[in-house]
């Protein structure tokens, strides 16, 4: 494993969905940690693995809903950045925490990889500078959501 290699913690219910995106983002060099559901998610978070990306679908089957899995990393774990994905609901009002992205499905590959990319470049440059005011939702800018494409 690279030292400098950051992590992304991919959270989907649809097995194929996880697999392609894993491979996708394995294959731009990072480590992807998968969970079925924000159960599992959560439960991988609490067992201290560090998360550099958190990409998550919306609906889920287990577990509540990728906005609520969002709401809650970012109140307990704030230096991690998200990213979530939908190709059925939109974020209303209030759904992303301050400083998540929203990706509408489908939504390009190289999209995909370039969100997480800034995301865990973000998170990175906050961890070399060790300011613990400060929050890696200061520097993730406004929500992008995509536009769906053809």
């Amino acid at each position: 494993m690279v030292e400098d290699q950051s992590t992304v913690l991919l959270v989907e219910d649809e097995p194929l969905i996880r697999l392609f995106i894993s491979d996708l983002l394995e294959d731009a060099g990072f480590k992807v940690v998968e969970a079925a559901n924000s159960a599992e998610a959560l439960t991988i978070l609490e067992a201290g693995l560090t998360v550099d990306v958190l990409l998550t679908d919306v609906d889920m089957p287990y577990g509540c809903s990728g906005f609520e899995l969002a709401q809650q990393v970012h109140a307990r774990w704030s230096r991690t950045e998200i990213l979530i994905m939908s190709g059925r609901q939109w974020p209303s009002c209030g759904d992303l925490p301050p400083g998540a992205a929203f990706l509408a499905k489908p939504c390009p590959n190289e999209a995909i990889v370039s969100h997480v990319i800034s995301a865990a470049e973000r998170t990175k440059r906050l961890r070399k500078a060790g300011n613990k005011a400060t929050s890696s939702k200061d520097l993730a800018g406004n929500v992008v959501p995509f536009p769906k494409t053809a």
